[in-house]
């Protein structure tokens, strides 16, 4: 029995039944606004059939999409509608800033549930359920919005984006052709009926932006390729290829003119789904190339033709069945188009393999007739599905972006609708099932209108409600120290589907009691029957509550979202900031210890090239001193001290006595600075010549020194004495001390006559 809403009673064993039907009356007798009403919450009684007698008059006026509260009811028009689905609308909705406000229309529901994955609103990943009876028009549903995600999910700015966008349609597009051949057939109710589910994942990035799709597909009804009922077909691709395969083709599938197959009923029946061509350009689009196309019809061709393997009963159980008259050929040819050897392919139709026991043995029992048709079928059907799963394989390669480029999807499931047979397969009783859950979980068109009148469009189950919300008693001030109240847990609460509903009610207090907006509102009871004004209502096995409540209940979860997001971001910012602060004092320390440890290196090679460099001078030095001691070891130094002194000679200083001793054993040094542009000048260079050339240092007045200086550095040492100096030749350090010179009677013999220049000099 319907329950009371809005005054009127919706069933007519409810009280006030005389009443129900004279507002029936009224109401059905004013058809003319009937398709001016745009959400079937208005229709005042709701009852079936007002709302059937609403939609046929919108129907009638060419309107097509009616409200049902948070549901879309589509009407199929079974004629081409101009614009009604033109890219100018696709924009008007999707500009609009409520587009609930608009007309209804597919593009409503499509742009809320983008805008809901833009907004991040949880669950943010979508998906729209397109359901209904075989007919009803639900691929084109898909169809079309697909086409609208496609124009609003680009980027107006990006060209880059928007063909990729439209590239991803386009395949979309480009696979139906190839799913619709391969998955729809023709039945009573529909010559385009969608055999299987599909599942068409729609993947965007960060910047909301399609970059990708995948497709997924269940319950396909592969018992149609072996068993078909009365008045239908197989599916479209049988018929495809055997009236649009070329006069070569057909020789090679062995699919000649006039052949009948039992697989394939009503052949003579034309459909425009049956166009070859336009199937094998799109499988070209899906990168399917012609060999492989070829090779996929030469599969199918070769079910057709083990269609017609039949079986003898055979009297004794210990052979085999026996082929019929005709079969042979049937066999030899689907074996050759299988690619499949003859004899294993005959064995496995007529022989079960039965493995036993412990050690597995191995039994071979030959089957009977109705076991051979049964195996026939089940590898036709495996081999038709394992070829319908590589086709939708071959789909998602080509349009799957890679896991790393999209972060949110919206899903479109299009189910296959209900249909009624003598005798329903198995998936079509699952299918039937899928369908009855669905619109149980959508409470049926009229119950939803029912709950919407009532002012509880929303509804939510316990389950779903409290893993949401629970985190709002977060929001409540506790009067006294202690655990909470409720037994569920504040960060994820523990549910189990046997939860009383009175453990439910406490919790809907608490929540209730942290939403400023509703101080008086309060939870009521499924099997309450007073009319408590509530904005949340609790049934026994979900949550209704009103439009205003859920946006209540999102905001107070997003500021209690927003404190615990604050939280973790100061204690992130805490721990980073001193994670930061001691890898800052780690590197001031390694820092410290490298350059200690450098500096400490540095002033060892320097202490070690310092020594060496000082080691190097000392043996340069003593050695420069063992030449010129040998060098001049033949020189008289008595006559240094045995000289008479004349009275105009004068003495030494007694700072610089010492002098001509040092410089006599680095002679070649002392001959440098003797003759140096710059260094020892006046006296000190006489003195240094004379002692160079150990000259008495009696009479200094008397000796004549010439010095030759150039530019470049010393160029020649002559030194005219008034005596005779004896010569050694003998090796020395300079460039031409080796050279004795040949004796003159003009010039002056000795070690006066050392040359370092390479030009002779004039006197200066």
């Amino acid at each position: 029995m319907l329950q009371q809403v809005n005054g009127h009673s919706s069933g007519p064993a409810a009280p006030g039944g005389k009443a129900l039907g004279e507002d029936l009356q009224e109401f059905l007798g004013q058809e003319a606004p009937l398709h001016l009403l745009d959400d079937l919450t208005k229709v005042n009684p709701v009852t079936l059939e007002t709302v059937l007698r609403c939609l046929q008059a919108r129907y009638m006026a060419d309107t097509f999409y009616t409200n049902a509260g948070c549901t879309l009811v589509a009407l199929n028009p079974f004629k081409p509608v101009p614009q009604l689905y033109s890219p100018d609308l696709m924009k008007e909705y999707h500009a609009a800033p409520q587009p609930q406000k608009l007309k209804p229309h597919i593009f409503t529901v499509g742009e809320q549930t983008y805008r809901n994955v833009k907004s991040l609103i949880e669950p943010v990943n979508q998906s729209i359920v397109v359901s209904g009876e075989s007919g009803a028009g639900k691929t084109w549903t898909s169809r079309c919005l697909m086409k609208f995600y496609a124009v609003v999910a680009a980027s107006p700015t990006s060209w880059e984006s928007h063909k990729i966008a439209e590239r991803i349609e386009q395949r979309i597009l480009n696979s139906n052709p190839v799913m619709e051949a391969f998955g729809n057939a023709c039945t009573l109710r529909n010559n385009n009926s969608s055999r299987f589910g599909k599942f068409i994942q729609l993947q965007m990035n960060r910047a909301h932006q399609m970059t990708g799709a995948a497709v997924q597909t269940y319950l396909l009804e592969k018992t149609r390729v072996a068993c078909q009922a009365s008045s239908e077909r197989n599916f479209h691709i049988f018929y495809q290829i055997c009236k649009g395969a070329s006069a070569d083709e057909r020789l090679q599938w062995h699919l000649p003119e006039g052949a009948t197959f039992s697989w394939l009923p009503n052949p003579h029946r034309t459909l425009e789904e049956d166009c070859f061509e336009v199937t094998r350009e799109a499988m070209l689009h899906l990168g399917i190339d012609t060999p492989t196309q070829n090779n996929i019809f030469k599969v199918l061709a070769g079910l057709l033709h083990l269609g017609n393997v039949r079986f003898a009963d055979c009297e004794d159980e210990a052979q085999p069945c026996q082929l019929m008259d005709d079969a042979r050929g049937s066999v030899r040819t689907s074996a050759s188009l299988l690619w499949l050897p003859e004899d294993p392919l005959l064995e496995t139709l007529r022989i079960r393999t039965i493995r036993a026991g412990r050690q597995q043995q191995v039994f071979r029992k030959p089957c009977s007739l109705a076991e051979c048709d049964t195996r026939r079928d089940c590898l036709a059907k495996l081999i038709y599905a394992r070829l319908f799963d590589w086709l939708v394989s071959v789909i998602n390669s080509s349009i799957y972006a890679a896991p790393d480029s999209w972060t949110t999807f919206i899903g479109l499931l299009d189910v296959y609708g209900f249909e009624s047979f003598p005798d329903n397969s198995l998936e079509q009783l699952c299918i039937n099932y899928a369908n009855e859950k669905l619109q149980l979980e959508a409470c049926g068109l009229v119950e939803t209108i029912h709950i919407s009148a009532a002012g509880f469009p929303i509804r939510v189950s316990h389950r779903n409600f409290v893993e949401r919300y629970a985190l709002l008693r977060r929001l409540r001030p506790r009067t006294a120290p202690g655990p909470p109240s409720s037994s569920l847990n504040e960060g994820r609460p523990e549910w189990s589907p046997q939860a009383e509903e009175a453990t439910l009610q406490p919790l809907l207090q608490d929540i209730l009691r942290t939403l400023p907006a509703l101080p008086g509102a309060a939870a009521t009871s499924g099997n309450s029957v007073q009319a408590t004004p509530a904005t949340l209502h609790c049934g026994r096995t979900k949550v209704f509550m009103t439009d205003s409540t859920l946006e209540l209940l999102e905001r107070r979860r997003a500021q209690v979202l927003e404190q615990c997001a604050r939280c973790i971001q100061a204690g992130w910012r805490r721990h980073r900031h001193r994670k930061q602060e001691r890898q800052r004092r780690a590197a001031v320390l390694i820092q410290a210890a490298i350059r200690s440890w450098l500096t400490r290196k540095h002033v060892r090679r320097l202490h070690v090239a310092a020594t060496v460099i000082k080691r190097a001078w000392q043996k340069w030095r003593i050695r420069m001193a063992f030449l010129a001691s040998k060098e001049l070891d033949g020189v008289e130094e008595k006559h240094l001290f045995q000289a008479p002194r004349s009275p105009s000679s004068f003495p030494l200083p007694q700072a610089q006595s010492w002098l001509p001793g040092a410089i006599i054993r680095l002679w070649p040094l002392g001959l440098v600075l003797a003759n140096a542009a710059e260094g020892v000048h006046g006296f000190q260079r006489k003195l240094v010549v004379w002692a160079c050339l150990q000259l008495p240092t009696s009479s200094p007045r008397s000796y004549t020194v010439q010095t030759a200086q150039e530019q470049d550095g010393v160029t020649s040492i002559r030194a005219l004495p008034q005596g005779s100096i004896k010569f050694h030749c003998r090796k020395s350090p300079l460039r031409y001390a080796d050279i004795c010179p040949e004796p003159s009677s003009d010039s002056v013999t000795g070690f006066n006559q050392i040359l370092l220049e390479r030009h002779r000099l004039g006197d200066v």
